[in-house]
């Protein structure tokens, strides 16, 4: 199963303010994630983000939305399911039949990922803003990921997308 990050960053290495605010991201960035959704049919996203986007970004229409959560919840639309573990949100993408899943928010998800060793590409969105503080981008990571280049874009408002390959 390919396992591809899609997250907006700023400058300083953040996903999110300390609340989980993400209003700072750039609209233009809206359409690529959603094609990437559209192109793997699965998004997997953090319980929190999901929550706080609910109605706005998420449930990603069209698509499965895997929501990732060690918390009991349930939620009413059809095209959401609920997974407890990394492993157990692919499982469940895989019993569908996808051979692809987007991951998005947070910083914790996307840590947990990289430590289980289930990430092999990203698409990073640097935003040309500093926030201080907030949520990390691999939160809660513990080893040592090279990643390599493979593109880079200027999509506009200073908003470069880099896409790596993790090795």
């Amino acid at each position: 199963m390919k396992v591809i990050l899609d997250m907006a960053v700023s400058s300083d290495g953040f996903v999110a303010k300390v609340d989980g605010d993400s209003n700072w991201v750039s609209p233009i960035t809206e359409k690529s994630f959603v094609q990437r959704c559209k192109d793997a049919g699965c998004v997997i996203v953090g319980r929190k983000t999901f929550d706080q986007y609910r109605g706005e970004i998420y449930p990603v229409k069209g698509v499965i939305n895997i929501v990732l959560t060690s918390k009991p919840v349930s939620y009413d639309e059809a095209n959401v399911l609920i997974a407890h573990t990394p492993k157990g949100a692919l499982a469940i993408a895989n019993g569908k039949g996808f051979k692809s899943v987007l991951l998005a928010g947070g910083g914790l998800v996307s840590g947990s990922f990289v430590n289980g060793g289930l990430l092999n590409e990203a698409f990073l969105t640097f935003h040309p803003l500093i926030l201080g503080d907030g949520i990390k981008l691999f939160s809660g990571c513990k080893k040592v990921v090279n990643m390599k280049l493979l593109s880079s874009e200027v999509i506009g408002d200073g908003v470069v997308q880099n896409h790596y390959k993790i090795n």
